[in-house]
């Protein structure tokens, strides 16, 4: 039975669709935020090593690409979550003042933060870390065990905790929406999207599991990758760890 009422969901896809007849007319304005989000105070830096070629074969990564949630207690090596986080969001091109990527973004805008609860991974502390962009580095955020609160937060898949990482991608709202207005919250899903499947086919390749994961209480990730939950929003989560 549908609602009287369309709920918020069908209200905003309604009202930010372009029509010719009010296409460029003055809007709300959005301040401009920086490009690219840095934790200057961490207490750790770990700069990461660009993805080497692989032969792996494009179309059979596709064939063989399935969400897998049941993991080994293998820890994931540097090199292989160096490989994930450059195909994810590793940079392809620098050309005026843009930093362009492996993933496609809106206005080459790139308002999708990657931040990384690393469980089990070789030469890198459990904790919250953040990946700086320009200089392709991991920065603590908040160290320490935080595999059952994230399970719990992902209303108890308890694959977010044995997994040995997973990728939490935050938007920073306003570095979309200082151009693209009301309708940027579409872009950003989109790039979310995006940038995914680019993590879950390099997991493929790598021969490991990724599982992504869209049902969680927001406030609970926001605050585990300390963010305000209003200007920085969390989108969307996937595990990751060895399989076989």
């Amino acid at each position: 039975m549908i609602p009287d009422e369309p709920g918020v969901g069908r209200r905003y896809l309604q009202e930010t669709r372009y029509r010719r007849e009010s296409l460029g007319e003055p809007g709300p304005a959005y301040p401009r935020v920086p490009r690219y989000k840095e934790y200057p105070e961490a207490p750790q830096r770990l700069p990461l090593e660009t993805a080497p070629r692989d032969p792996s074969d494009l179309w059979a990564c596709l064939r063989e690409r399935r969400s897998l949630r049941q993991y080994r207690e293998r820890p994931l090596s540097l090199e292989e979550l160096a490989a994930l986080l450059w195909a994810a969001q590793g940079v392809t091109l620098a050309s005026h003042n843009f930093l362009f990527r492996t993933a496609p973004s809106a206005g080459a805008l790139y308002p999708v933060e990657t931040y990384l609860a690393a469980h089990r991974v070789t030469g890198l502390d459990q904790g919250i870390w953040h990946l700086h962009i320009p200089d392709f580095t991991l920065e603590l955020v908040a160290a320490g065990d935080c595999r059952q609160a994230l399970a719990a937060a992902g209303l108890g898949q308890n694959f977010l905790g044995t997994g040995a990482a997973v990728f939490i991608w935050t938007g920073v709202l306003n570095r979309a929406m200082a151009k693209y207005r009301e309708r940027a919250i579409r872009y950003i899903f989109l790039d979310a999207g995006h940038i995914c499947q680019n993590l879950m086919l390099a997991a493929t390749a790598l021969g490991l599991g990724c599982c992504p994961v869209g049902a969680f209480f927001d406030h609970e990730v926001e605050q585990l990758v300390q963010v305000d939950g209003r200007e920085e929003v969390a989108l969307y989560l996937a595990a990751v760890g060895a399989v076989g």
